[in-house]
């Protein structure tokens, strides 16, 4: 793909034309799913209290909402409190009709609700949701209660941890699949098993699996192996595996960050190429000397530019069965680690980066056909807290159509969700109902 210089937009071209009212804090969550209904006509967000201030625990309650920005009317259709500040609930719709499902906690038990919308009726699930597949039928999560202990902003406070929770990599726990007909529930693939491929991972560490999601059609399933080095740091392998689990391989590993899926054999990730000598020296420990520890703490606090140049930090598109001639994406211009997803006719890959030096957050649109980049909106961000755990990531997600985007954004002291109208870049066609902003 041919690569230039960015073009930059002033924004007026992609304008909010929606967002949540402001007499509470509204959010959706991650970058990977699209909020809106299969008819484009309703978004799923969650509500909560103004004075949740750190991490949620089992008794801080977010109600989920159904957002018509067409009238600005909120309706709550539940309450839970299986979320948290990064994921939120996993609210997901069903590619067909208006059934949404979303993660609760009862008695410590993380389970599912499906709610119709239509009618107003919940059907309970056994167990929890996290990515669902294409066809809606069933779905892939990890044991939230370990993650609760070994990355709490993506667990949930307050769910009972998995009876071999002190194992560093247990054969009984990894990634859970469930029928969301019949509500039965197996092991798909277990940390343990994880851990065995590929390079060896230190045995003392206490591995986890986390961020599934399904190709396009269904046919492969992406996942992080992700565990806590010496040194501090993450260190993290990228798992392609078929849906049902078999014939799991490396990607990416190292440094492996956000992604999503291309096609069903190209994969999009942050990464930089992984596998060698400094792979190794972060397996071993080497890092954790404390010789070398304040080189760490500099190149952590690199500027993204000078991180790209010499560690080779990219957006790659990797296919998955060769997966050493990745290529990069917007090399010269996509400088730093975002949110990123595909339109759906793959043309656009929509982005954004983490708060500047001004608390500023980027938006973007990479033409992946022009190798272009337009930066469609600057918004401040103001979480109120300098902890990561508790930011507020623009998290980008496209409406059905290719038409909006939506975005969580930390304005004024509260989050909000926003819509912006991204039809006059894309070119794609307008919604016949245009959104208007929330009273």
């Amino acid at each position: 793909m041919r690569q230039r210089r960015p073009r930059t937009e002033t924004g007026q071209d992609c304008p909010v034309i929606a967002e949540t009212p402001e007499t509470a804090p509204h959010f959706f969550g991650f970058h990977d799913v699209s909020p809106w209904n299969p008819a484009d006509d309703r978004l799923a967000v969650l509500r909560v209290e103004g004075d949740v201030q750190g991490l949620p625990g089992g008794s801080d309650l977010a109600e989920l909402c159904l957002w018509r920005p067409g009238d600005g009317a909120i309706e709550p259709i539940g309450a839970t409190s299986a979320w948290n500040w990064q994921q939120g609930a996993r609210a997901q719709w069903l590619p067909a009709g208006n059934r949404l499902l979303y993660n609760t906690l009862t008695d410590g038990r993380v389970g599912a609700v499906l709610h119709d919308a239509d009618s107003g009726s919940d059907r309970r699930l056994p167990g929890p949701v996290g990515a669902l597949s294409p066809d809606g039928t069933f779905s892939i999560a990890p044991d939230y209660g370990r993650l609760a202990r070994y990355w709490p902003a993506y667990g949930y406070g307050g769910s009972a941890a998995p009876a071999s929770i002190d194992e560093k990599a247990p054969a009984d726990d990894g990634l859970w699949r469930i029928n969301l007909g019949s509500g039965e529930m197996k092991l798909l693939i277990s940390i343990r098993d994880a851990v065995a491929v590929g390079s060896a991972s230190p045995p003392d560490a206490g591995h986890f699996l986390s961020h599934a999601a399904f190709s396009p059609s269904g046919r492969r399933l992406a996942f992080l192996h992700r565990y806590f080095t010496i040194d501090g740091g993450f260190y993290t392998r990228m798992l392609v595996a078929a849906a049902d689990g078999a014939d799991p391989r490396i990607v990416a590993e190292e440094k492996v960050s956000h992604f999503d899926w291309f096609d069903d054999d190209q994969i999009a990730v942050w990464t930089r190429p992984g596998g060698g000598r400094l792979a190794a020296a972060r397996r071993s420990g080497l890092l954790a000397n404390p010789l070398l520890r304040p080189m760490v703490r500099a190149a952590r606090k690199l500027k993204p530019g000078l991180k790209q140049a010499m560690l080779g930090e990219f957006y790659f598109l990797i296919p998955v069965d060769d997966p050493k001639s990745r290529r990069p994406i917007g090399q010269g211009q996509l400088e730093q680690d975002g949110h990123p997803m595909f339109s759906g006719d793959r043309r656009w890959m929509l982005t954004d980066t983490y708060a500047d030096g001004e608390d500023m957050q980027t938006l973007i649109l990479y033409d992946m056909e022009a190798g272009a980049r337009i930066d469609i909106g600057r918004f401040r961000h103001d979480p109120g807290s300098d902890d990561s755990d508790l930011k507020c990531d623009l998290h980008p997600r496209w409406n059905r159509a290719g038409t909006q985007v939506c975005i969580d954004a930390a304005r004024h002291g509260t989050r909000q969700c926003l819509i912006l109208n991204v039809a006059p870049v894309t070119g794609a066609a307008a919604l016949d109902a245009a959104p208007r902003v929330a009273a």
